[in-house]
Order: structure tokens, then sequence, then C-alpha cells
């Protein structure tokens, strides 16, 4: 069996833990199941060959920087290249016409915020459909932000594969309300939630920290769209971090989540951390160097706490029976972050920029771990991986037999609610914050658009210009010659 598997990977300057996870999760599921012959599509191909050690094919080539005139056009294009044969060996093309099933990994690309992303996806699926191959989208978040067309295009996507997993029950609800078939619809978690650490994961986490009394912090270099400011946002980071330290005598490990394995890139999350770290003035706060995928697992494994504005440290931690406290600093982050702990149960464990004050008291309560709380991890991680491995049987199956996935499990396990009073003060403060963070969304994502339109006119105006100069030219011309 020969499976084409597309994902958000493979770039020489930048390793995103949390995509490359999702893809990283799949290989090992469809390996563990007895396919080997995969496939992946990559950003830079070499890259990913030379990480994952599997043959890797370039994307079809959609850019945010483009217009979605531009874009939609590139669409058609390759369908216009897939239907005439036009197309080099190792390409998308060749690849998805060989395999026996294109998947698409998790993430959140179906939006109106990265939409080069949805495109890449839509034009893959429409490339599978002229070839007759089958089509697997799992551990997808869709939206919130989706305009029209683009919902429009994810339906399309939805409508074109056996299956379509959401790994939170939003997406689902979105896209069984607007899909002609919800049968294909299924709520799975995060594929990422089956990722293991190994033996070298695990020396590498034992080189970072010595000792197991530790917590992870995984913050993005970027503020989101609620905290105030970029300055705001480093200094409130750097303030938690040293009490959480003070507090609980603690080493804060700041784990970068995106960023580069060269030592002499301190971009994105290392540039971020290397300034917490120097705000925070605590020699029990110290950043990282760059970690895998698997590191971070292997260091969630001996952590007594992750706290973090990533998302995907809400899906390792729990898995590995470890507490989890996401900071949702934006409305996309909340719909994901709760998303992914509602899953296990720990919802409740989502703080907001609203209730930020509310935190020392919930990371007091999540390092005492105390029975109720481990008994609650170690639960829901049997779950969530049970149900994981079951979503990656029923997917194989359909591969194999050219069958419907069978699928109908709901990752819901029941609701831990913490003994704080914070949790309640949390739990009224978040549907307001969620509101407010739904205007700024849509507020930033409007500026973008009216931003893509003014340079659009731009370029239009300066097109007719240069027809302009090119006729006044040819008169003068015409003129001269007379």
């Amino acid at each position: 069996m020969k499976v084409v598997l597309l994902g958000d990977i493979g770039w020489h300057g930048l390793y995103h833990l949390g995509d490359e996870a999702m893809t990283e999760a799949a290989i090992d599921a469809l390996r563990s199941r007895g396919i080997d012959d995969i496939t992946l599509v990559a950003g830079e191909p070499d890259a990913a060959e030379k990480f994952y050690g599997l043959p890797s094919v370039p994307r079809i080539g959609f850019r945010a920087s483009w217009s979605r005139a531009r874009n939609d056009e590139h669409l058609e294009d390759s369908m216009r290249v897939a239907t005439q044969g036009r197309f080099e060996e190792r390409s998308s093309y060749s690849a998805i016409r060989e395999c026996d099933a294109l998947i698409i990994a998790g993430g959140g690309n179906m939006n109106s915020r990265d939409y080069h992303l949805l495109y890449e996806r839509l034009a893959s699926v429409r490339i599978a459909r002229a070839f007759g191959r089958p089509v697997y989208v799992t551990s997808q978040t869709v939206g919130p932000i989706l305009d029209e067309p683009d919902r429009e295009r994810v339906i399309e996507i939805a409508q074109s594969s056996r299956a379509f997993g959401c790994r939170e029950a939003t997406t689902a609800s979105l896209i069984r309300q607007h899909a002609t078939s919800p049968a294909v619809v299924h709520e799975t978690l995060d594929d990422a939630v089956l990722l293991d650490a190994d033996d070298e994961a695990r020396a590498g986490a034992a080189e970072i920290s010595a000792s197991d009394n530790f917590v992870v912090a995984s913050f993005t270099w970027h503020s989101g769209n609620t905290w105030g400011s970029l300055d705001r946002y480093y200094a409130d980071l750097a303030r938690i971090s040293a009490r959480i330290a003070s507090d609980h005598g603690v080493d804060v490990l700041l784990v970068p989540h995106a960023g580069s394995f060269e030592p002499d890139d301190r971009s994105r999350d290392l540039e971020s951390n290397a300034r917490i770290e120097s705000l925070a003035s605590s020699p029990r706060v110290r950043a990282t160097r760059m970690v895998t995928a698997r590191e971070d697992v292997a260091l969630l494994e001996r952590a007594r706490l992750s706290i973090s504005t990533r998302y995907h440290p809400a899906v390792f931690a729990p898995a590995v029976v470890t507490p989890a406290i996401t900071i949702a600093p934006s409305y996309y982050s909340s719909i994901r972050m709760r998303g992914a702990l509602r899953n296990v149960g720990l919802e409740r464990f989502v703080v907001n920029t609203s209730s930020i004050d509310l935190l020392p008291q919930a990371v007091a309560e999540a390092l005492s771990l105390d029975a109720r709380l481990k008994d609650h991890l170690e639960g829901a991680s049997r779950h969530a991986r049970g149900l994981q491995n079951s979503w990656w049987d029923a997917i194989v199956a359909s591969i194999r037999e050219g069958s419907p996935v069978a699928f109908d499990t709901s990752p819901r396990y029941a609701s831990f609610e913490p003994s704080g009073e914070w949790s309640t003060a949390n739990e009224t403060i978040t549907p307001v914050y969620e509101q407010l963070a739904r205007t700024a969304d849509t507020v930033i994502q409007s500026r973008a658009r009216i931003a893509a339109l003014e340079r659009e006119l731009a370029t239009a105006q300066a097109s007719v210009e240069r027809y302009r100069s090119r006729k006044v030219i040819q008169m003068l011309d015409r003129r001269s010659r007379r």
C-alpha cells in the first residue's frame, strides 16, 4: 500500500514542533499497521527527507503573499496540469497519481486567516479526485474565522473525503452543519496524542534537565490578539515564570515550540524565550535549546506541569499523565485549547488573558497533583490513546478494503472539576472573553483583507500606469518619425 501524507512540515530554517508532531504521529500510526511506503508532501522536500528518512515531494505551491485572484488562478492551473498529465516525476501530482490513498495530516490550516494552506489542501484533494484516489483528513481544526468562499472550499474537501476527522467538537459541529454527507465527519483527538518519546529523545531531555523538579513552559513568540502589546506579553510571562519558580521551588524551562536547530539562528521562540529569561531575572527560569517533538514529549513525561500559550502542550501533557495549564491569547487559541482539553475532561485548566490573575491558584492546584487529579489524568490518557488508535485502525482498514471508515467512538471524557474557587471564576469569565476575542479576531481579519485589497489596487494602478506610459512613448515615437 502506498500513501501520500500532506502536512505542514519540512523547512530548513524552521521546525514547528506541533505541526511536525502530527505528521510524525501519522507516520508511526501507518507503520505500526504495516504501511511503510509513505511519501511526504513538504515545504522543502530535502529537509523532510533528512529528518524523516522518507521520500518527499514539493507542495503544489500557494502563497500567503499572493492575492486571492492569483491563488484562484493557480488552483485552476493545478487542475489543468493534473488532467493534461504535464507534470514532473517526484511531484505532488505523480505521487498522488501513484498512491493508494492521500492523507491530510492534522492542523489548524483550514481557515480564512491562512487561506493559502487551505488552497494547498483543496488542490491536493482535487488532484486525488481526478486520479480516483481516496482522501482521508485527520485531526483537523476548521476556522473559527471562515469566510463564505473558504467555507465552501472546506466543505468540498469534506465531501470529497472518505473520512474527515475533527480534533474538537466545534469543528465537527461546523462541518456537519454544512456537509451534505455528515456521516463522513468524525470527532477524534489530535494525532499527536499518540506520539511517543524514544530512547534518543529521553537522552536529549535528560541533558536539558538533570532533575525531575521542573515545569515546562512553552510560549508563542507572538502575543495573540488580546494581550495588549508584545512588551507587556513578555513582561507578564517573565513575571509568571519567576513566581512559579519562587512559590513552588521548581525550575521553569522555557522550551521553544518553533525555531531552528541551527545554533546561530535565534529566531521565533528562541529569541522570545531569551527575552523572557532575561526579564524574569531568576536563576530557576531558563531558556533551552530547540527540541524535537519527541524530546518535548520526553520532557513532559518527567515534568511536574506544562504551562503554555501554545496548543500542542495541551495534547502532549495529558497523554503522558502530566497536568497542563494553557493560557489562551486569542479566540482561535481558546477554541483549540478548550477543545483539546475538553476531550480529556480538563477544559477548566484553560485560563485566558482576562483571568490571568487566577493563574497562581490554578498552578498551585495542578502542581499539588492530588489523588483525584492523578486518577483522572491516568484514565484520560488511556481513553485518549485508545480512541485515537481506534481511529487509525479504521483509516487503515478503509484503505485496505476500499470501504467507508467505521468509527463512531466519542472522544469526550468526563470533566474534572478543580476544587479551587479560581475555576468557577474562570468559567464565568470565559464566555465573555471569547466574545471579545472573537470580535478582535474578526477586526484583525477584516483589516488584513482591506490591506490585501489595497495591495491589489496598487498593483493594478501600477499596471495601468505602465500601460499608459508605453502608449505615450509609442505615440511620441510615431510623431518623431513623421
